[in-house]
């Protein structure tokens, strides 16, 4: 396990609670697929893809953190199925059924996916 400093852990925190928002954001993104009172998912989604574009910058960091971590490095790089199926969505935003079968097929799942093995890595960390 790295030493890190109170520096360190603050972000590993705050990274933690993003990841959580984006899980949450991509939720409501998918209900408001069959819910029409579900307003402004779209503006949601692309506020979601920014947070991932955050989360990628965050990642470059985390890798140098833990580079004596390999596994945790592993779940980090992973991270390039996310921004994957995020970019499937360039050109779709218009094609609601695309959308709709970008978010709900690939990249939410692809996100939970991902978050999950985060989540277990970063555990110890995040619970001190």
């Amino acid at each position: 396990m790295a030493e890190l400093t109170s520096e360190a852990l603050n972000i590993i925190r705050q990274y933690a609670a993003l990841l959580e928002t984006v899980e949450e954001g991509l939720d409501y993104v998918e209900t408001s697929f069959s819910d029409p009172r579900r307003m402004h998912a779209d503006v949601l989604l692309a506020d979601l893809l920014l947070a991932l574009g955050k989360i990628g910058e965050t990642n470059v960091y985390l890798c140098q953190l833990f580079a004596d971590e390999s596994d945790l490095v592993g779940h980090i790089e992973r991270f390039a199925d996310v921004l994957e199926a995020a970019a499937a969505l360039d050109g779709q935003f218009s094609d609601a059924a695309a959308k709709e079968r970008i978010v709900c097929g690939r990249l939410s799942p692809a996100f939970q996916a991902w978050k999950s093995a985060m989540e277990s890595g970063l555990r110890r960390y995040v619970v001190q």
